[in-house]
């Protein structure tokens, strides 16, 4: 009796942490990084506000959970490749990543989170200390290079850029191009800006 009184704690705190996760996207994608509240997304989930605090800390926990976590972002993309080794890792990250959107990945809360990081430093804040930070740190460690953060930006924002228009605004020819022809372009640049030597 114990042991499934337990288990269906476990399951209901789950359950409760996912509607959580689920009305915090849907009202950081509505109102952006400061308009949403953690109250108002504790009301949309039908929970208390405590509960919020107590799965994620504060909002900008909250914020991560619910739109930085997720595959489609191509710094979790690079994380995970080079966990995999560091060969060709400029082609296998635009392949991934393009691979990733073609089997319907979600651009929308992508997009939240760039537009608000874009218009609010916290959001700002946030996204490079869950995301480019940590990235920047390894991309020094394995390849070497001094200035890994500005290597970083530069390959989010290009893939970013790419998906925009290939995905979002649907800009041909780029939106039918194949894969196999858009990594062959965009791979090598990629792989420049994480390993090639600094300008000058």
């Amino acid at each position: 009796m114990t042991e499934k009184k337990r288990a269906g704690r476990w399951r209901t705190g789950q359950e409760s942490k996912q509607r959580i996760v689920d009305a915090a996207r849907k009202t950081f994608m509505r109102d952006g990084y400061e308009g949403a509240t953690v109250r108002r997304i504790a009301a949309y989930a039908g929970v208390d506000v405590a509960m919020v605090y107590y799965f994620f800390g504060n909002k900008e926990g909250l914020f991560g959970a619910s739109v930085l976590t997720g595959p489609q972002h191509p710094l979790f993309q690079a994380d995970a490749l080079l966990d995999e080794g560091t060969d060709d890792i400029g082609r296998r990250l635009v392949r991934r990543f393009l691979e990733r959107w073609d089997e319907g990945g979600a651009f929308e809360p992508l997009l939240t989170l760039w537009r608000s990081a874009a218009i609010q430093p916290m959001a700002r804040k946030v996204l490079h200390d869950a995301l480019a930070g940590p990235m920047a740190k390894r991309v020094a460690a394995e390849f070497g290079v001094d200035d890994a953060e500005l290597r970083v930006e530069l390959v989010a924002s290009h893939l970013m850029g790419l998906a925009f228009a290939r995905y979002q605004l649907k800009i041909e020819p780029m939106a039918s191009t194949s894969i196999d022809d858009l990594v062959a372009f965009v791979g090598p640049t990629v792989e420049r800006y994480l390993t090639g030597p600094a300008p000058g």
